[in-house]
């Protein structure tokens, strides 16, 4: 068992976008071995989550800092997102820094947004402000800022 007490959580979004996700610790501990968390539709958190890999069926409030994060259909997560790639199945009302995001059908993000890559399947719901993240001189910039609202 690893103890993720201990890890630094990013405090600011050069520190996610330059992030050395290889040496994420609970990535790096399993050794090469698969690992993720589910919090199931009948659990809740408020606080934080750290993972390598998490799936989310029930609700997060508070903080969820992994390398990958799905937001199953019956999801839910309010506060903040710092993660390598996330998925929205389900409703996302956060500050949300990562570099890849999936908007799927039926999935709903409200959302402060920072991200380098994005995609908004038919039938996905997005709001917010938004500002997309490239790299130059290998320090993450600003490319565009901007709101959107979806119907």
């Amino acid at each position: 068992m690893y103890d993720n007490s201990f890890i630094m959580v990013p405090q600011h979004e050069d520190e996610v976008a330059d992030y050395d996700w290889e040496n994420f610790p609970p990535s790096k501990y399993q050794k090469g071995k698969t690992s993720f968390s589910i919090i199931d539709e009948s659990t809740g958190i408020e606080g934080k989550l750290i993972a390598g890999t998490a799936f989310i069926h029930g609700r997060v409030q508070g903080l969820v800092f992994a390398e990958h994060v799905t937001v199953e259909p019956t999801g839910r997560v309010d506060g903040v997102i710092f993660c390598r790639t996330l998925t929205v199945m389900g409703a996302v009302g956060a500050n949300v820094i990562c570099d890849t995001l999936r908007v799927r059908n039926g999935g709903q993000l409200s959302a402060t947004l920072k991200y380098r890559t994005i995609k908004i399947e038919p039938g996905g719901l997005v709001g917010g402000q938004f500002e997309r993240r490239v790299v130059i001189d290998g320090r993450s910039q600003p490319s565009f800022s901007g709101r959107r609202q979806d119907p």
